[in-house]
């Protein structure tokens, strides 16, 4: 994060970007933005796939990305959704609903990908929700439009492959640490791994990802 009276670049364009949004006479700023985010996006996707032409075209012509307000559903519960979602600046929490309670299954940060594995794999309705928890700078695509390209772009295909296989790796830490892991060592595994999550996120929901009571996160926290 970025330490107070320190000047973030992008930050600062992302907050131009967001308030262009609202006017229609100010073009040329929302499309400034909107090329920024694209080149951190290819700068990022560049560190795991090589991003050709035809992925830089499927990128600007299928993909969108807007500026959401705090406390906004991405995607909601027992709803087909094949929304692929980039987190370009941000934070975005799924959770589901189960007999009235809230449970946190993870987090994204910025350069996180997340989608709502269920509908991708399966066909089905997702069990999940996803919101942002800040005002979040979110690129989405369409999955069903990935696949299409997949069958005449070999490096479409790689790029569908690295999505599916970031949602299937998060999926089975996520299985792995609730099953093997006690409650202090889940804690300081989101303390070594995404540190930036403790300070951006209430504890509550915190403490439902570890699957603990928040009485029970604050005794872990007092000894370490």
């Amino acid at each position: 994060m970025t330490t107070r009276g320190s000047f973030n670049p992008y930050s600062f364009f992302i907050n131009v970007y967001s308030k262009a949004f609202q006017f229609t006479e100010t073009p040329f700023l929302c499309n400034f933005a909107r090329n920024l985010v694209f080149m951190k996006l290819i700068q990022e996707l560049n560190k795991h796939i090589k991003v050709d032409a035809e992925i830089e075209r499927f990128l600007n012509e299928e993909c969108e990305t807007k500026v959401f307000e705090k406390g906004e559903i991405l995607s909601k519960q027992n709803q087909y959704n094949h929304t692929v979602f980039f987190v370009d600046e941000g934070l975005l929490r799924m959770f589901y609903y189960e007999n009235g309670k809230d449970i946190t299954t993870n987090f994204y940060s910025e350069g996180k990908i997340t989608a709502n594995i269920d509908t991708l794999f399966k066909n089905q309705p997702t069990r999940n929700n996803i919101e942002t928890l800040e005002k979040s700078v979110i690129t989405t695509c369409n999955f069903n439009k990935l696949e299409e390209l997949c069958s005449v772009s070999l490096t479409a295909a790689n790029f569908s492959r690295y999505i599916l296989g970031n949602l299937m790796i998060e999926m089975s830490r996520r299985i792995s640490s609730l099953q093997y892991m006690t409650a202090k060592e889940k804690y300081i595994q989101l303390l070594e791994e995404n540190p930036n999550i403790i300070l951006r996120a209430p504890l509550g929901m915190i403490a439902s990802y570890l699957g603990i009571s928040q009485e029970t996160l604050s005794r872990i926290r007092s000894d370490i």
